[in-house]
């Protein structure tokens, strides 16, 4: 018996949003004609087999999407770049003046950079500069209206409560997963490139680091991740959107360590942003799970061991029995969105079809492999 030509063809309520999909937010995915200008016609229909100028269309703001986030990635790499070597210069100008400077005057050089604030403020200006410019330039890429991103809906109290506790338990378990799988890497013989916060640090660079793991990254990662990128990501779909974003903002981390974090992450960082249609809540859920990472630090610096150990035993036990209550509450009244059979075939095949998302995800790869080994 043939099939019903009904369902070979969709002929959407809303044009603007054309799958009506029960499981999605209404309204947080961009107007779908942009992709499809012809459903802007009266009794227009959509197939179920995208047509090849859909496909185009959709790898468009994909590649767009992926282009944009390499654009910070080489901001910020050039801006480091290039600050570093001005301080070089500066420094070899100054010391010059107090006699010859010896041979290895180069690595005396960059070991005072990377021991002192000023590898820390590099770090926190080239990331500003590379994700802000990301960020405004891809929404003027990607006709993105940036007050779309601010909007915060059906948000309370207790439910915020309840992200804090699962940002905060995911924190806590997947550090001793990434504290597991860093060993286990080392001994293997893979390098493994450590992050710039840890103990022993001087006061002013840890207070450089401070003002960028506390409010620079969060604030600007969450822009152009949880703002720019998701809602992109989610012209077909909000389900592939939050996972493709999370995935991808876990390799930009370039450490496996911190994949087994960062991924999980940033499901729950996009299902917030997803679900309220809004980046703040995100942006604060972040801020907080990266002040609790930099208090442990400060714990081990500032505290007596033995004390710090009974505080930090007594606030992993809370967050582990809070956390796990939040983080089964989510379970149980939560989901990320399904998929309806026409973003099925809008989906994996198309955007595993982008040259531009292999190649971003290669340069991330080869920036982890080049952190490892130098």
């Amino acid at each position: 018996m043939p099939e019903s030509p009904d369902f070979f063809e969709l002929t959407p309520e809303d044009p603007a949003h054309p799958f009506g999909n029960p499981t999605e937010e209404p309204d947080y995915s961009p107007d779908y004609r942009e992709i499809v200008p012809e459903l802007s016609m009266t009794g227009a229909c959509l197939p179920l087999i995208p047509t090849l100028a859909e496909k185009h269309a959709i790898r468009r703001y994909i590649s767009l999407t992926c282009l944009t986030l390499l654009f910070a990635f080489l901001t910020a790499a050039s801006v480091h770049t290039a600050l570093t070597l001005l301080c070089r210069a500066v420094l070899q100008m100054r010391d010059a003046h107090a006699g010859t400077l010896p041979q290895n005057y180069s690595e005396i050089a960059s070991a005072y950079i990377n021991d002192s604030s000023v590898s820390s403020a590099i770090t926190l200006i080239s990331f500003l500069c590379g994700n802000l410019a990301a960020f405004f330039a891809g929404c003027s890429l990607t006709r993105l209206r940036k007050a779309d991103l601010f909007r915060t809906r059906e948000l309370s109290f207790g439910r915020m409560l309840c992200y804090l506790g699962a940002g905060l338990w995911i924190r806590l378990v997947t550090g001793y997963l990434g504290t597991w799988l860093t060993a286990f890497l080392t001994r293997a013989g893979v390098p493994v490139h450590e992050t710039a916060v840890r103990p022993g640090q001087p006061g002013m660079k840890l207070a450089m680091i401070a003002l960028y793991t506390v409010l620079a990254a969060p604030v600007t990662e969450e822009l152009l991740m949880r703002g720019f990128a998701l809602k992109n990501l989610s012209r077909v779909s909000q389900r592939g959107g939050i996972l493709l974003t999370a995935f991808l903002f876990g390799i930009m981390h370039e450490n496996p360590a911190q994949f087994l974090y960062t991924f999980p992450l940033g499901i729950l960082l996009g299902y917030i942003a997803v679900r309220h249609d809004s980046v703040l809540p995100a942006i604060f859920v972040h801020i907080t799970v990266n002040a609790a990472n930099l208090l442990e630090i400060c714990g081990w610096e500032y505290l007596p061991s033995e004390t710090f150990r009974t505080v930090l035993m007594s606030a992993s036990l809370s967050v582990l029995a809070l956390g796990s209550v939040a983080v089964i509450y989510l379970f149980v009244t939560e989901r990320l969105p399904d998929n309806t059979p026409y973003q099925s075939l809008r989906g994996g095949r198309v955007t595993a079809g982008s040259l531009m998302l292999w190649l971003l995800i290669a340069v991330h790869i080869g920036a982890a492999a080049f952190s490892g080994l130098f």
